[in-house]
């Protein structure tokens, strides 16, 4: 059998106490203790409830972080917004344009609300400065259920009802077209950025089946395609980044699912699911170990039943273990 040594290159540090910032995979011997330890992931991310809505609804957007989270649009009260610090949603100035399935992203001092719907699918572009709403730069066509990604001054939507596979570049200012998505579809998540953007999940008359697994990778200028998702669902929650990404929820059958996936930039891997089934929700998070999730649908018999729960996801956490010991 290779030893250690021979696999590594290296010996096992032997040490009289625990490094104070070990790296991931990092292995030592702690000669005070005579315990063999190292450094891993140990348990799978899973969700915790967190503070309510004060305002139930489903079809809003969401942007920023678990600790700073901002949620804006939906229904029945299409302009509500609402920040989120960490344990509790606070309200705030409502948007100029109340509209549901919109989209959004950006952070809670400075987010990006386009398209969406009041009666038919609009252009509008709302910008927040973390206290109100000011009008950005109008949309090339209207939409609403798309997906979004990036910041407020470097953001990307794509997809949506009724183009389905087009995509948006906005600089702060003005929109422009970008490269079309190689499966178009409405209803679907997004994170990642304006050069690194990712789209999965969502629905089309045109696919068969209706709900997709198909996930895709944008560079700043094209789509291409990456690993599928294990669910295939419409109406879904998503956050982190194109190489850290978490998806969430969303609808499979009625009611909806529960059911999680952490995207490593290659492939999606199912963990542990959301506590409260719902689709139409909102999501937030900088990336697959820190999210946030709030809002949507659950119940199927009930067109005009909403929820206001929250759920925050602590995805998995490196921790010394020990492998044996004296």
């Amino acid at each position: 059998m290779a030893t250690y040594k021979e696999i590594k290159g290296t010996s096992i540090e032997v040490v009289s106490s625990d490094p104070s910032n070990p790296q991931l995979g990092q292995i030592w011997y702690n000669s005070t203790s005579n315990t063999l330890k190292a450094q891993q992931f140990v348990a799978a991310g899973s969700w915790a409830t967190g503070g309510n809505l004060n305002v139930a609804r489903l079809g809003l957007a969401g942007a920023g972080t678990q600790t700073a989270g901002l949620a804006f649009g939906g229904e029945p009260v299409a302009g509500q917004t609402e920040e989120y610090n960490g344990s509790s949603w606070t309200a705030q100035t409502a948007m100029s344009n109340g509209r549901k399935y919109l989209t959004g992203c950006g952070t809670q001092t400075a987010g990006l609300a386009a398209g969406g719907a009041d009666t038919v699918p609009n252009q509008t572009t709302e910008e927040y400065n973390g206290s109100s709403w000011t009008s950005g730069g109008t949309m090339g066509t209207g939409v609403q259920k798309g997906g979004a990604a990036g910041v407020q001054t470097a953001s990307l939507a794509f997809g949506g009802a009724p183009t389905q596979n087009k995509t948006e570049e906005y600089d702060g200012s003005s929109w422009t077209g970008g490269g079309n998505l190689g499966t178009g579809r409405y209803n679907l998540a997004g994170a990642g950025t304006q050069t690194a953007g990712l789209a999965f999940g969502g629905n089309s008359p045109s696919l068969s089946p209706e709900n997709t697994t198909s996930t895709e990778e944008y560079n700043g200028s094209s789509w291409t395609a990456g690993g599928n998702l294990n669910t295939a669902r419409f109406g879904l929650g998503g956050a982190g980044t194109q190489t850290s990404a978490l998806a969430f929820g969303g609808k499979v059958t009625d009611p909806g699912t529960t059911a999680t996936e952490e995207y490593n930039g290659t492939a999606w891997t199912t963990v542990n699911s959301m506590n409260v089934a719902r689709r139409y929700l909102g999501g937030a998070g900088a990336s697959k170990t820190s999210a946030l999730a709030f809002g949507g649908k659950n119940s199927p018999a009930n067109p005009d039943e909403k929820t206001n729960s929250t759920e925050e996801f602590t995805g998995n956490a490196p921790a010394t273990v020990t492998i044996s010991g004296s």
